[in-house]
């Protein structure tokens, strides 16, 4: 590729050599080697051009920025050039996979958590769940936190699902009627009906941990 942003890099990692950046400068000095190795192995195509360009102008500024490391812009136009990466490389496809795995999460949770948890906790968690949604369908790094904060709760959901029906499996024709009575179903109909919340559950387990972990996995994607 054109070696303009290689150089760019590592104009930044001699300044920030020479600066008195405090625990974080190896750190970013490490991030810049690793940046430097894989740019100088890619090619950028045409249509992301702009990205390229916008990513030489941003770190000219920073290289003229007497305090490089004034409110973390060292950090923000790394997490920036490694998130680019992603896109000269034409791998977004992971995006896609942890938009839907968070999205299928929230259905989920919203469908399960008022058992156990009344109506209250899924208002509560309504804004960060949107916050989340939103950021992580913007690749924004601030979002994907919010979207990852919202799992424990999907995973507590889950568990407690399970968990109450693993105990009440020790009687389950006795917890099927109960059920049944409670809500004036039959018991095949009430045995339908829970088969179907523990396959819910089942899946917004899987679903949660995948967004986990996917999340964790490619946060270098997000800004």
């Amino acid at each position: 590729m054109d070696s303009s942003l290689v150089v760019l890099l590592g104009d930044i990692r001699k300044k920030l050599d020479k600066s008195s950046i405090y625990s974080k400068k190896e750190k970013y000095i490490k991030d810049i080697d690793n940046l430097i190795e894989k740019y100088r192995e890619i090619g950028v195509p045409d249509k992301h051009k702009e990205t390229y360009e916008s990513l030489l102008k941003k770190g000219k500024e920073l290289i003229k920025d007497s305090n490089i490391n004034e409110k973390g812009k060292v950090e923000y136009y790394l997490r920036y050039c490694n998130a680019a990466l992603y896109d000269f490389n034409e791998n977004l496809k992971p995006l896609n996979r942890i938009v839907l795995s968070y999205m299928l999460t929230c259905i989920l949770f919203f469908a399960l958590s008022p058992q156990y948890f009344s109506y209250i906790l899924p208002l509560i968690m309504i804004i960060p769940i949107y916050l989340g949604l939103k950021g992580v369908r913007n690749r924004s790094y601030n979002g994907l936190l919010y979207a990852l904060s919202c799992i424990p709760m999907a995973l507590l959901t889950s568990v407690a699902w399970l968990w109450n029906i693993f105990l009440a499996s020790k009687n389950f024709n006795v917890f099927i009627e109960t059920l049944s009575k409670q809500f004036n179903k039959t018991p095949a109909t009430a045995r339908n009906l829970i088969i179907t919340f523990v396959v819910m559950s089942f899946i917004l387990l899987v679903s949660s941990i995948y967004t986990l972990i996917m999340g964790i996995k490619y946060r270098k994607m997000f800004v």
